[in-house]
């Protein structure tokens, strides 16, 4: 079953920014919990489906917008870049990553990607 998810900009504000103290890289201390993500992946058969990603911003977005994915396939280039919701069509935009909370039990996305009829290629109005 599909659940709808509501990319909300507002999400972001506690995100740290690329290059601040806050955000600390990956480590070999986060071997053990790695480990333990992929073998709950695993037991869900969604190991080729998720990953995992270091959550970070670098620069704000406003209430009004959110963060889409956009590919150039010829040039083989992508995009990712705050675009506004009312430009955003929903039936052509897929999420693509997603933030847990400990107070909601279904992650919010934080970024979409913008698809076309020839699948994901690019921004489609």
């Amino acid at each position: 079953m599909m659940t709808a998810v509501q990319v909300q900009a507002m999400q972001w504000g506690d995100i740290p920014y690329m290059g601040s103290p806050e955000l600390t890289p990956f480590s070999p201390d986060d071997g053990e919990c790695f480990r333990e993500i992929r073998d709950v992946l695993m037991r869900h058969g969604a190991l080729k489906r998720f990953g995992v990603f270091l959550i970070h911003k670098h620069f704000d977005i406003a209430d009004d917008e959110e963060m889409t994915e956009c590919t150039d396939h010829a040039e083989r280039q992508l995009t990712i870049a705050p675009r506004k919701k009312t430009e955003i069509d929903p039936e052509v935009t897929i999420p693509t990553n997603w933030i847990f909370t400990e107070t909601e039990e279904i992650a919010a996305a934080c970024c979409t990607c913008a698809r076309n009829s020839q699948g994901h290629q690019g921004f489609h109005r």
